[in-house]
């Protein structure tokens, strides 16, 4: 028997030391509680006169000293539980939760593994299928059915869970996907910024989906990382962005300092990273009061990532930080018990560091707060660390960091640690008379006097709110970012404001088009739209099934190049869909046409179900465009954008800007005709929105509103050299400014109105 069970062997005097405990909570479970009372049985005479020999007997048959079968308290238990008219299935249960109580001591010890959880399932199933036939035929059959009821549950959960995986998975994969196409578009900044949110969420969620479906694996030890190269800026980035919302929810500012000297791309399992570095903020932002603080930083040293996390709350009692990343542990000497939840987050980081041969920590002070930090050993793939690409011209600017009375606070600290690395020119003034090229500023700090001479003036400025406000969208000269503050968000709300003429906001580009017509089998409209957009941006036509009977008809029918089929749909699913049609092509000697599978089941063997199926390839959903070229590549001819350009040029048609010499703006803004045309169309829809706040505040005689109105269209028009736009506007500006009320405010509105009302695309 020891040969069979060495792992569960080795470790037996851990079980025997914890004897007492076991059982308590062998009990201690809310099923056995329940058949207990109903059966009008003692939990402690349980324990005293049964429970305790079932425990020895179990250790005796590790230890080798009893056999299986050689224990007269099963018996006697066998014989008072029917006499207590315990039926089977609650017989089973009692002795399966002893089993869970064995399993769980394991995790809560920190010592569980794969192994052992099959060594103690061994000795429960050969135990049960030995003692309790041993004694009674009846009872054991009656186990058996009820093991097999179990095993039923067992395959009921995995077709629940593949199913709940396909049924989340598919409109998953619209929303991803359009969002993708949205981003792939030319967009405003403050619309770039949500789709990035909407985006990061959905993948947020796609991850907490995978770890439902991997759940078991954690468990039984099978659990596996998955390192890729990556951008630890960027996801350090969009992590702390999607906790930005509950934060301001409570007040609290999130101040980080990303070290730009992190290598650009390093080599591990992001995922994980996200993973801990998630739960320690959102145990942060639970902890801390209402206006406080939470820092972020994040460094790496002699091929050592380090990932820090602090806040100013409730801190920890010194008694538990031993325990604070154990199973189901929690303070239990908090300052404030308002705290809820399973207890479990900071174990699962503590066994994904493990897995990483990284180590998770915490240092605490009761009352003051807490740092939980990850060090992590992490590869460098690409050494480049210049995420600022024009950081020289950043250097040649004379910026000033407007501080009131020169105190510099946590938050003026955060930007002033990345401008120090860059070696930027900045100083600390506490007034705006001296010479600059651009100022920053705290906007909750700037008073109301401060903040209209920033607005009327003609200099250019960065706000650093705590949170986002369109006070400064109307206002070409002022920029503004919110906490918390990383290289790229920083280079941006420079870039745009130095440049606001060629800034074009990032957007992937999709670099290589295919030849060929597609059979594409979807029976979700919303992913039919998607699939569409995406294989026109691609260069490829396509034919669209509803389901797989109709995907069969229409290959009978037609000639395509590939077929990309999902694999549940009404009617005849893709799997059978594509075995008839391979049927069909041997029929007829037909060459082979390759397919990949479109599924949203992405558990464990539907890739090879699905390849054996007779697909050549798998795509699972939501869809990764990577992985989409990577399919296409294969399968597909291919031609360079450019040479598509080519071919087209001739047949474009030249758009035409009325009421602007479009040719002399190209030339002065050094611009290509798509980035003209993005800007003007961005500026147009600014200018409708303006025209109607200024017409309101005519009407109102609002002259502050007017002044900051008119000084916005003076801003924006100049950026496009509109001069006639320009003058009428620094007019109503002056007017406004001197509260002049014999100005002809609405006539000047109708002169702006008819100007813009010309400019027009076509």
């Amino acid at each position: 028997m020891k040969s069979e069970i060495p792992v569960l062997f080795s470790s037996m005097d851990k079980f025997i030391d914890s004897k007492e405990e076991i059982l308590k909570q062998w009990l201690a479970y809310e099923t056995p509680k329940k058949i207990l009372k109903l059966h009008l049985i003692d939990k402690e005479f349980f324990i005293q006169n049964y429970a305790g020999g079932v425990f020895d007997y179990f250790i005796g048959v590790i230890s080798g000293e009893l056999e299986i079968g050689n224990c007269p308290i099963m018996q006697d238990l066998l014989s008072y539980l029917k006499n207590r008219e315990i039926e089977a299935d609650e017989l089973f249960e009692i002795c399966s939760h002893f089993k869970r109580a064995m399993v769980d001591f394991t995790y809560d010890e920190g010592f569980n593994s794969k192994n052992i959880f099959d060594e103690i399932s061994y000795i429960f199933d050969k135990n049960f299928r030995g003692i309790l036939k041993y004694y009674t035929d009846t009872i054991f059959q009656k186990l058996i059915d009820a093991r097999q009821e179990a095993l039923s549950a067992s395959q009921a959960k995995e077709y629940f869970l593949s199913n709940m995986s396909h049924e989340i998975r598919t409109p998953l994969n619209a929303i991803l996907g359009f969002v993708q196409v949205l981003l792939d578009d030319d967009v405003s900044k403050t619309h770039r910024n949500y789709l990035d949110i909407i985006h990061n969420s959905g993948q947020n969620l796609l991850s907490i989906i995978n770890d439902i479906l991997d759940f078991s694996k954690l468990r039984s030890g099978e659990f596996t990382l998955d390192p890729k190269v990556f951008s630890l800026h960027d996801e350090l980035s969009h992590t702390m962005e999607l906790f930005v919302a509950s934060a301001n929810a409570k007040n609290i500012s999130i101040i980080s300092f990303i070290d730009p000297r992190i290598p650009i791309e390093l080599y591990g399992d992001a995922l994980r990273v996200k993973q801990i570095l998630s739960n320690f903020l959102s145990n942060a932002i639970k902890f801390t009061p209402e206006n406080g603080m939470i820092k972020i930083e994040a460094s790496y040293t002699s091929g050592v990532l380090n990932v820090s996390v602090s806040d100013n709350g409730i801190g920890i009692h010194s008694q538990d930080l031993q325990t604070i990343f154990s199973a189901f542990a929690q303070s239990q000497h908090s300052v404030d018990s308002r705290s809820d939840g399973t207890g479990l987050g900071l174990s699962i980081c503590n066994q994904l560091a493990q897995l990483m041969d990284a180590e998770v920590g915490v240092e605490s002070t009761l009352g003051k707060g807490s740092t939980f930090f990850l060090k992590v050993p992490m590869q460098i793939h690409n050494k480049q660390s210049k995420v600022f690409k024009k950081i020289e011209e950043f250097q040649k600017l004379k910026t000033v960091f407007y501080i009131k009375d020169k105190k510099i606070g946590y938050k003026h600290e955060s930007f002033i640690k990345y401008a120090n690395i860059f070696n930027m020119n900045i100083s600390v003034v506490d007034n705006l008379d001296g010479e600059f090229d651009l100022c920053l500023f705290i906007h909750e700090e700037s008073s109301e006097d401060l903040l209209q001479k920033i607005l009327l003036s003609d200099k250019k400025f960065i706000a650093i709110m705590s949170k986002k406000y369109d006070l400064y969208e109307e206002n070409s000269h002022i920029n503004s970012i919110c906490f918390p503050l990383y290289c790229s968000k920083i280079h941006t709300a420079f870039e745009e404001l130095i440049n606001p003429e060629v800034y074009i906001p990032y957007a992937k580009k999709i670099s290589q088009r295919y030849k060929g017509h597609l059979l594409i089998a979807e029976d979700s409209e919303a992913n039919q739209e998607l699939m569409k957009i995406l294989l026109s941006k691609y260069g490829l036509t396509y034919d669209i099934a509803n389901n797989g009977l109709e995907a069969l008809e229409l290959y009978k029918a037609k000639k395509y190049e590939m077929i990309l089929m999902d694999e549940q749909m009404p009617v005849m699913n893709g799997n059978e869909s594509i075995r008839k049609i391979i049927e069909y092509e041997e029929s007829r000697g037909l060459g082979h046409t390759p397919s990949s599978v479109l599924t949203a089941n992405v558990l464990k063997g539907a890739r090879e179900r699905n390849l054996l199926s007779g697909f050549d390839a798998f795509l699972g959903k939501p869809i990764v465009l990577k992985e989409l070229e990577r399919v296409f590549s294969s399968y597909l001819k291919s031609e360079s954008i450019s040479a598509r350009l080519e071919q087209r040029e001739e047949k474009q048609e030249v758009k035409i800007i009325l009421g602007l010499n479009k040719a002399k703006l190209q030339k002065e803004l050094l611009l290509e005709e798509d980035e003209l045309l993005m800007l003007l169309n961005l500026f147009l829809v600014k200018m409708k929105k303006v025209l109607a706040q200024l017409s309101e505040a005519i009407a109102d005689k609002d002259y502050k509103k007017i002044g900051l109105l008119s000084h916005s269209i003076k801003g924006s028009s100049s950026n496009f050299r509109i001069k006639n736009l320009q003058d009428i506007s620094t007019e109503m500006e002056k007017a406004a400014k001197k509260d002049n009320s014999s100005y002809l405010y609405e006539k000047s509105l109708k002169e702006i109105v008819s100007i813009v009302d010309k400019i027009k695309i076509v």
